[in-house]
């Protein structure tokens, strides 16, 4: 996409009005509205517990003991069950399913309210109209999501007891806009004090009814086509982008300062009740919403062989943030180690850590619970929740305003390619932020001093020229690519004549250090590491310099092991590039013609790591402003405001899922000066630890005693 023009995803400035308006010009509104107070609680620190509630367990709900209970827990926003699937009020709404264990003699939803305002506690209402009972359906057909085959989505069909049978309404239909959804919304705001509104499931599901395939034509001047794997990537956001704006409409009709929350999707997801999920654009979601949040779940209950990435709470924090940096993401972490064991805890090593990161990486944690106090019987749950948000209430001064203090710039379009760069820089300890292919900035990018391409991220209109433009600035760029056109259309960028093979994917090869590579392999005492995979054959032109070559496979992958009297490299040099260097205007770009990001994702061997940490060092050309000295498995993040530096250290160390925290003692780091910064005092935040630290060299040198799950250092300026 090319710098500057317009994102079909997103709204046009000429169509701006209370309908679409993307997150700054509603924030331009917000300025002018004479009923907007000069400060928004949403803007504020936050901690939040979302009670899943069970009907069942209604006649239970004392809403003093709740709240007093929640505010025991330390957090400041409740999200509860308002309305949609049940409503937790006698609505007066045709069509919307009233709880039918709700009190006769008491308005439970209003009491809950007032108890929680009491505290200080905001209250955000919970709706979900992705859903609806079968006895709706007999009467609105209509209003319902269609597979192919016209037959509808059945929810918890095999469920066991008195349930009535459940539906996916159609993100197009009446259900989910001007027939219940806003009457329904309306009629909340009319009545109740909520502070907030949150949508759960607001996707769309992979609809074909005849609604949803006329829209289809319209738009992309095509039939939908036979398979939902077959639409085009934005229609499912699309479709869910139109109805949340119906309902956004209204909401800040009513009332505009109540603010409305709604998932993001950074990737794209195939799901057994919704079918296909499309990943979204952030500024898409941030069109029709006031607040997004994504979700990182420890899902333990796939398997060992399955266990969620140690980096999947960095990735879906950092995936949320945009250059407005008071608009942090929600990162919603669910307190069971899967839905199918949802009335049980994560074990609390692993949970702890877990949860640190959303904060550690500047986003809002979102505790999703399923009961309240009363009903979870596994009390290990309220400690356990209890213990972080009583750690993030240390650090909310200091973070408060503070902005992320990175040298990496890392191209995502959301590919497992992006995901295997992140493991290896998050576990190399080297700051980084993202850019998404949808919305490209040649200035912003400017301020990183190295940026990484991973592998099929070229491909985008625009992208390349604007990456030549940021080289010849003086930038310095990672490029990895085994795309023959995006190759071959960018060689002379790459250091390489146009004569361009792509090979079949190999077994039993190395990648071989060449002697103008030796800063890849700082550290290694050896001259080649494991390689796997598929090579882009190519030559360097004149001046390019090559820093690795391929030593060929030294024997058919069957045949590797025996006999080991022939396991001789038949050729353990050659000439065929893997890494090239070249120089381009005032900066350099590293060719990677190979899958490096592969090799992590797939084997995570310490070298692949190090080759990372080597590269970005190489091009990076001086010391890090953040060195660190700790094990891999401590997550680091920093940040920076007004007269103080922020780095936080969330402790990882030992086999997922983590069955004990493992202190980590003599953590020690430097952080780089400018010449006017003057260090006055470095404290550890959360821990309280003994830190000391001496300044020289244009460097402060800092060391704690010990790090137990997570810490943050302040270090203080003059």
């Amino acid at each position: 996409m090319k710098e500057n023009s317009k994102d079909e995803r997103m709204p046009h400035s000429d169509s701006f009005n209370l309908f679409y308006c993307g997150s700054t010009a509603y924030r331009l509104r917000y300025q002018v509205d004479v009923r907007m107070s000069d400060t928004l609680w949403w803007k504020e620190p936050m901690r939040v517990i979302q009670f899943n509630l069970q009907v069942k367990d209604t006649p239970g709900m004392d809403p003093a003991k709740i709240a007093g209970e929640t505010k025991e827990m330390a957090a400041n926003v409740v999200v509860m069950n308002v309305g949609g699937i049940y409503a937790w009020y006698e609505s007066k709404v045709k069509y919307h399913h009233i709880n039918e264990y709700l009190p006769k003699n008491r308005d439970l939803l209003k009491d809950l309210i007032e108890e929680f305002h009491k505290r200080n506690i905001k209250f955000v209402a919970r709706f979900d109209f992705s859903i609806t009972d079968d006895t709706t359906y007999q009467e609105k057909p209509q209003w319902f999501a269609r597979h192919k085959d016209k037959s509808p989505y059945y929810r918890g069909e095999k469920r066991m007891g008195e349930w009535s049978l459940l539906l996916n309404t159609c993100a197009t239909g009446g259900y989910r806009n001007e027939e219940v959804a806003v009457p329904v919304i309306n009629e909340v705001l009319d009545h109740y004090d909520i502070d907030g509104i949150f949508f759960n499931a607001p996707s769309a599901s992979a609809c074909f009814c005849e609604r949803c395939q006329d829209k289809y034509q319209k738009k992309y001047g095509k039939p939908m086509p036979e398979s939902d794997l077959e639409f085009e990537d934005d229609w499912l956001s699309q479709c869910t982008k139109d109805n949340i704006a119906v309902i956004y409409k209204a909401i800040k009709a009513k009332k505009a300062d109540v603010p409305m929350i709604l998932y993001y999707y950074p990737n794209s997801a195939i799901s057994k009740s919704f079918g296909r999920f499309d990943r979204d654009s952030i500024y898409d979601r941030y069109a029709t919403a006031d607040l997004i949040c994504t979700e990182s779940q420890d899902v333990l209950s796939k398997g060992i062989k399955e266990i969620p990435d140690t980096i999947h709470p960095i990735v879906a924090m950092k995936s949320g943030q945009i250059e407005d940096s008071s608009l942090l993401p929600f990162g919603i972490i669910h307190s069971c180690p899967g839905m199918d064991w949802r009335h049980v805890g994560l074990p609390e090593a692993e949970y702890l850590p877990w949860m640190c990161q959303v904060p550690a990486s500047r986003g809002v944690i979102w505790h999703s619970l399923t009961g309240y106090n009363d009903t979870i019987a596994d009390k290990r749950i309220i400690r356990a929740v209890t213990k972080v948000d009583k750690m993030i209430q240390k650090t909310e001064k200091d973070m408060k305003g503070a902005v992320s203090k990175a040298e990496v710039l890392l191209l995502s379009n959301g590919t497992p390619a992006t995901r295997g760069w992140v493991e290896a820089l998050v576990k190399s300890h080297i700051q980084f932020d993202f850019m998404f292919e949808y919305r490209m900035n040649l200035e912003i990018m400017k301020k990183y001093p190295v940026v990484i391409a991973p592998e099929s991220f070229m491909v985008y209109e625009g992208v390349a020229d604007m990456l030549k433009e940021y080289v010849s600035g003086g930038g310095s760029l990672i490029a990895e690519n085994t795309d023959y056109n995006s190759i071959v259309n960018n060689c002379d960028f790459f250091g390489i004549e146009k004569d361009i093979s792509v090979g079949e994917f190999l077994y039993a090869s190395y990648l071989r250090f060449e002697e103008e590579g030796a800063a890849l392999k700082a550290g290694m005492d050896t001259d080649k590491i494991a390689f796997r995979g598929v090579v882009s054959y190519c030559n360097p032109k004149e001046g390019a310099r090559t820093l690795a070559t391929l030593v060929p496979p030294f024997a058919p992958l069957e045949v590797v092991g025996a006999p080991p009297e022939r396991s001789s490299i038949p050729r353990p040099y050659t000439d065929i590039p893997l890494c090239i260097l070249n120089t381009y205007g005032k900066g350099k770009v590293l060719f990677l013609s190979f899958s490096l990001n592969m090799l992590i994702s797939e084997f995570k061997m310490s070298d692949h790591y190090k080759m990372v940490s080597n590269a970005f060092d190489f091009m990076l050309g001086r010391r890090r402003e953040l060195e660190v000295s700790a094990p891999s498995a401590v997550q680091v993040t920093m940040y920076e405001k007004d007269k103080q530096i922020l780095v936080h250290f969330v402790n990882e160390i030992g086999q997922r899922p983590l069955m004990e925290n493992i202190p980590f003692h003599g953590l020690s780091f430097s952080v780089g000066l400018n010449n006017s910064q003057i260090v006055k005092n470095v404290r550890s935040v959360i821990g309280e630890e003994t830190v000391s630290f001496k300044t020289t060299d244009g460097r402060v040198e800092i060391t704690a005693d010990k790090l137990e799950i997570w810490d943050m250092f302040s270090i203080d300026l003059v």
